[in-house]
């Protein structure tokens, strides 16, 4: 079993979602042979879910033309039960993106 911290450097190392999920299978593995703590569960989650959220905004600026700082705050405040639809996180995603447009003059 890896040491927590080399999985943890591995996971934000992450290029894209298969790696990233093969970081959450490892790492799941380890939880349920008992190799890492709560407290490490607890700091994996949120890591985890940092990377996901840069990789999908990543994945989505190859589609909108939006600034990926702007991406990664939607998709970071986006519900998790559509972040693994692409289809429906896109049209989340597009409609903040037309929201802001409205409200914010500086969006183009």
């Amino acid at each position: 079993m890896k040491a927590f911290e080399t999985l943890v450097e591995e996971t934000l190392e992450a290029i894209d979602m298969d790696e990233l999920e093969a970081a959450a299978d490892l790492f799941q593995f380890g939880i349920e042979s008992g190799h890492y703590t709560k407290r490490q569960a607890d700091e994996f989650n949120i890591i985890y879910w940092k990377v996901k959220n840069k990789l999908l905004a990543y994945e989505l600026s190859k589609t909108l033309k939006a600034n990926v700082l702007d991406l990664i705050s939607i998709v970071s405040n986006a519900p998790s039960n559509i972040k693994n639809d692409k289809s429906e996180l896109l049209n989340y995603v597009n409609g903040r993106l037309k929201a802001l447009k409205g409200k914010v003059s500086g969006l183009k």
